[in-house]
C-alpha cells in the first residue's frame, strides 16, 4: 500500500456498534424467537443468523476505498469486488439520492461505489477533492 494513501471505511464506533448488534441478536435468538415462531425452528434460524450476520460483519470491516497518489482501489465484500483504477481512467464522480455514488470512467463505463461508512454526497465530495489534487 502507498505511504500517503487515504483509506475510506466505516469508523471504529460504527464497527463496534455492528458487533454489539450481531452479538445481541444472536443472544436474543438463542433465548427466544420473535413473532410467536415455535422454538423448534431455532435449529436452523440461529445458524442462519450467525452465518449471514458474520458475512455482514465481514462486509462492514473489510469494505473500503483507498485513495492513493495515482490510483483508486475499491474493496467490497458484498459486491465481490476488488478493483483498481488509475487516476487517468477516471473521468468524474457523481451521486444521486437513493442511488449512491459512482465513478464514470473515460471509456464510458459506470462503476458503483460502496458507501465505505459515508453518505453518497460526502463520498463524492471526498473523491472529487482527491481527483482535483491528483489531476494529470
Amino acid at each position: 500500500m502507498q505511504q500517503n494513501a487515504q483509506i475510506l471505511r466505516a469508523n471504529a464506533g460504527v464497527r463496534v456498534l455492528c458487533v454489539a448488534i450481531y452479538l445481541t441478536g444472536a443472544a436474543l435468538l438463542m433465548n427466544h424467537l420473535p413473532f410467536g415462531i415455535p422454538d423448534r425452528h431455532k435449529v436452523w434460524m440461529v445458524p442462519c443468523f450467525a452465518v449471514f450476520g458474520a458475512f455482514w460483519l465481514a462486509d462492514v470491516f473489510l469494505t473500503r476505498i483507498i485513495l492513493g497518489s495515482d490510483s483508486l482501489r475499491i474493496v467490497s465484500v458484498s459486491s465481490f469486488q476488488s478493483r483498481t483504477f488509475t487516476r487517468a481512467e477516471i473521468a468524474s464522480v457523481t451521486w444521486a439520492s437513493g442511488c449512491g455514488a459512482s465513478l464514470t470512467l473515460r471509456n464510458g463505463e459506470g462503476v458503483r461505489l460502496p458507501s465505505a461508512g459515508r453518505n453518497a454526497q460526502g463520498l463524492t465530495n471526498t473523491i472529487r477533492a482527491w481527483l482535483r489534487r491528483t489531476e494529470v
